[in-house]
């Protein structure tokens, strides 16, 4: 256990290191340093959009197997997801 406390405290110090030697070039280039603008109510809204629009597609693809399928019975036929 004390091992991988280890190991990851390291990767994330080298990390650590690794971001700081960017901006820190930045700076000396005069570079913009700009903080991400991350808006979790957005992105949340746009996760939940994207899902509806795959259950959607989901159940348009399976209309269309089952119209592909249809030969007059119901042999084939798949179940429409609500």
């Amino acid at each position: 256990m004390e091992i991988l406390l280890i190991a990851v405290v390291s990767t994330l110090n080298i990390v650590c290191f690794f971001i700081g030697a960017k901006v820190g070039q930045k700076v000396n280039r005069d570079e913009p340093i700009e903080m991400p603008s991350i808006n979790p109510i957005n992105a949340l809204q746009e996760h939940r959009e994207r899902k509806a629009a795959e259950k959607e597609q989901d159940r348009l693809d399976t209309i269309l197997r089952n119209v592909e399928a249809y030969d007059g019975t119901e042999r084939g036929q798949e179940d429409v997801p609500r």
